[in-house]
């Protein structure tokens, strides 16, 4: 009887697992089928005949973006996109549509507030709790030239090979992609037929009031497991190529006046150009997260500038980089849009403000191609430089400290400097540096430009190790007292 009660026992117990293990497959598959799926290829597919599934892709991204809302995922079937040539943009995903531009039947539509100009509303912004994802069929199977966004929100872009070409000529010899970012995320900026074209000193309350309003900017936007790297000349990359004279390429991930992007997991590479432009370039941008990238063979890895806010630089491995890993910028007074309309002071104080970079590795094995410093620090607030390791860098030192805006030009109708020399609250801290061996100067620590200022520098518990050499002592602070 107590042997049948046990076996009883047992089968509720086995029941009420089996119902739960049931419940649970609806709950994930009732989770997966949340948003809907459609499919793209700019190469085989048909906007007209098809229909969005796997065997009938629609053919172009902006169909494509008329069937899908929040929570919604486009997935790229793979192939090369760059072959759908000029017509197709090279395979380059733009959202960059604004409510004053000439939109067709099916595109997105935002509300556009009494006041506000319509290109100040872009069309294409998702629920940052419940994003749009943009992705590739496998990991970087697709292949295209770039990503646009525009006052865009809420996407995730996940597993392409970005492969920018700014060698492109028409029938003419015209040049008609030059200086195309693999990634460019702006707000302030003109629509592309001005693009780029914001007058030098132009006072931040110069603009329209809905510039400085931040619920209408580029944000929350997620760029995931993807490459992003320039293609050779047409001459190739050979011996005699440098790319430090390249006047063509700029920015391999560039977002300008935006907040809460994320760059994580992803491959950045063959970056240099010939006006030093980092890979990651963040002027004007808040709250960031840089982390687990491998960025190689450029020439500054991660900059923060423009008064950028709460950008942590995290867990990334820097190789063979000609400029420094993390630093800050300068940046022209025009783009310190600090955020008062009317007020044509409300330039920032420093370049950044909370910077983080942290458990990072840089590594320099070349010979002639080790920066000049590891980190550059510019008219910072709060940087922290925590638990970083270097190697094979310091041949000019391995933290320099910049004024930011270098050229003093005040802006009209503002009467003080915009030329900022002050860096207050500076950590470097729990860090190794593995020295080339080859110290051309000597301080580590160093300061450059007039008037350059460092009030608070706390400097501790720090590792030089200098190929059996002494350490150098002079500079900012000696290095062998910590």
């Amino acid at each position: 009887m107590r042997m049948g009660n046990n076996r009883l026992l047992l089968m509720r117990v086995l029941m009420r697992a089996l119902l739960a293990g049931v419940a649970s497959l609806l709950l994930c598959g009732a989770a997966q089928a949340k948003g809907k799926t459609v499919y793209v290829h700019l190469l085989d597919g048909d906007d007209a005949r098809g229909d969005g599934n796997y065997t009938r892709p629609f053919k172009s991204w902006r169909v494509a973006l008329r069937h899908v809302g929040s929570g919604d995922t486009i997935i790229a079937k793979n192939g090369d996109y760059r072959k759908a040539g000029r017509e197709g943009s090279w395979g380059g995903l733009s959202l960059a549509l604004t409510m004053a531009d000439q939109l067709e039947a099916g595109d997105p539509r935002q509300t556009v507030p009494q006041g506000t100009p319509p290109d100040a509303i872009g069309i294409y912004r998702y629920d940052p709790a419940n994003p749009l994802t943009i992705r590739a069929e496998t990991k970087q199977g697709v292949v295209i030239d770039h990503v646009r966004f525009h006052l865009a929100r809420g996407i995730v872009i996940e597993g392409f090979d970005i492969f920018p070409n700014p060698y492109y000529t028409d029938e003419a010899g015209k040049k008609l992609n030059r200086r195309c970012d693999g990634i460019h995320g702006d707000s302030v900026y003109e629509p592309e037929d001005t693009y780029n074209h914001v007058k030098t000193n132009d006072p931040p309350g110069g603009h329209t009031a809905a510039w400085y309003d931040r619920a209408l900017w580029t944000s929350y936007i997620t760029v995931r497991n993807s490459k992003v790297h320039y293609a050779c000349p047409p001459g190739g990359c050979t011996p005699g190529y440098d790319p430090l004279q390249d006047d063509d390429r700029l920015y391999l991930i560039k977002f300008n006046q935006a907040h809460h992007i994320t760059v994580e997991d992803c491959e950045l590479f063959d970056g240099k150009n010939f006006q030093r432009k980092p890979a990651i370039d963040l002027p004007c941008s808040d709250d960031v997260v840089v982390r687990r990238n491998l960025i190689r063979n450029c020439h500054r890895g991660v900059v923060s500038k423009g008064g950028g806010r709460r950008v942590l630089i995290e867990a990334n491995v820097f190789v063979d980089n000609s400029g420094a890993a993390f630093s800050g910028g300068s940046t022209d007074p025009d783009l310190f849009i600090d955020g008062r309309f009317g007020d044509p002071c409300s330039f920032a104080f420093f370049e950044s403000y909370d910077m983080t970079a942290r458990d990072n590795l840089v590594v320099s094995t070349r010979p002639g191609e080790r920066p000049v410093e590891s980190v550059s620090i510019w008219a910072a607030k709060n940087a922290s430089i925590v638990n970083n390791t270097f190697i094979g860098i310091g041949e000019r030192g391995v933290l320099l400290v910049r004024p930011g805006n270098e050229v003093d030009s005040p802006a009209k109708e503002c009467g003080r400097s915009v030329r900022l020399t002050r860096t207050e609250d500076l950590t470097l801290r729990s860090n190794i540096f593995i020295l080339s061996g080859v110290v051309d100067e000597t301080m580590l620590y160093q300061t450059s430009g007039v008037g350059t200022a460092v009030l608070r520098f706390d400097h501790r518990d720090n590792t030089f190790f200098q190929s059996g050499h002494d350490v150098p002592v002079g500079g900012l602070a000696d290095p062998n007292r910590e």
